[in-house]
Parts: structure tokens; sequence; C-alpha cells
């Protein structure tokens, strides 16, 4: 099992081509949480292929707080969110020595908002029901993690993340995208046996 906890950074990107404009809004930190489960792929004595004994697979639940500000007609806002989803993914590890040990990590990602408001000048929107914000987001991303061992069942680790929006395009032909990077720690434990 992998427990941890970070800051995000959600770049929000917002396109209109009919004005031809693209606005992005000055990143603000938000909380990261997330568990999962990892475990490899094919059980490596069913595989002869050395490349496929490596793959682990993971799944999980996350908690991200994506946060933005900006200024606009010269109106200051802001918009503060909380999404909760679910995301799997494929990795490997390769033993770095001396009790080091590098993971990397495709992911994905599908978060709903839970909660959210604007705040636009002395004005507060909740967001709840708005077009761009309230609806499954699907995330592409990668992470990188640097896990020292502690004993044969527990590892702790820093992580570094970075994902990419997919479904961005609005009815309206406008795009809009929450693209966040995370950096934060961990505790990875297997109350069994020792991970590989």
């Amino acid at each position: 099992w992998r427990f941890q906890v970070g800051i995000n950074s959600a770049q929000f990107r917002f396109s209109n081509p009919i004005y031809s404009t693209t606005q992005s809004f000055q990143p603000e930190a938000g909380l990261h949480l997330s568990v999962a489960h990892s475990r490899r792929l094919v059980d490596s004595s069913k595989t002869k292929s050395a490349f496929v004994r490596k793959l682990l697979f993971q799944w999980g639940i996350n908690l991200n707080e994506f946060n933005s500000s900006g200024v606009v007609q010269p109106i200051p806002f802001s918009y503060s969110t909380t999404y909760a989803g679910l995301k799997s993914g494929l990795g490997m590890r390769s033993n770095l020595g001396k009790g080091f040990t590098l993971s990397y990590s495709g992911l994905f990602l599908v978060n709903q908002l839970v909660m959210g408001s604007q705040k636009m000048g002395v004005q507060t929107y909740n967001l709840q029901g708005n077009n761009q914000f309230d609806r499954l987001q699907f995330h592409l991303g990668a992470e990188l993690q640097v896990l020292k061992k502690l004993n044969t069942q527990t590892d702790l680790f820093i992580y570094f993340s970075d994902f990419w929006q997919l479904n961005t395009i609005q009815k309206d032909g406008s795009q809009f995208a929450i693209n966040p990077t995370s950096l934060g720690f961990g505790l990875h434990y297997s109350p069994f046996k020792s991970h590989e």
C-alpha cells in the first residue's frame, strides 16, 4: 500500500477560438492526498518476459485541491476547488543501491468536483453545476518516486508528478483545462511480505 501527501500546483488554462484568446491563471497551492495499492501485473511464474515481470500495476483513490488566481479588467478573482477520484497505472522499479529505489509510473486519473467556489471582487459563486468544473475530468500523466527502505516491509519516499487534462473541449467550442503538478512524500507498506 502507498500513502502519500503533497502540495498541488495547478495550471488553469482557458482558450476561446472565436476571440483567439488564451488565458493562463496564476497557480495557487492545494493539498494532495492519495491511497493506492500496487502489485505485479503478471505472476512472474506465468511469463518468460523479463520486462513483463517487472511491471507493477497500481490503483487507488485521491483527493486534490486545485486552486488558482488572477486579475481581469482589473478585478481580482480566485478559484478554490476540491476533487475526489480514482487513479490507476503501470510502472517499474530500479534498484539504486544502499537501500534506495527509483520508481516511475504512467498514471490515469478520473476526478469529479466535490466542492468549489469562484471569488470575483467581493462576490463568491458556487462552482457546482458549472459546466467547466463540475464534470468528470480525465488526466494522463507520470509520477517519479525515490524510495528509501526502512525495513523489509516499509519504505519512505518522495515523489513528483505531472498531469495533463484530456477532455478539454467545451460545448461552445472553447477549451478549459486544469493541469496539476504535485510534490510530496509518502509511505509504502507491505503488511505480509517484503515488496519487490
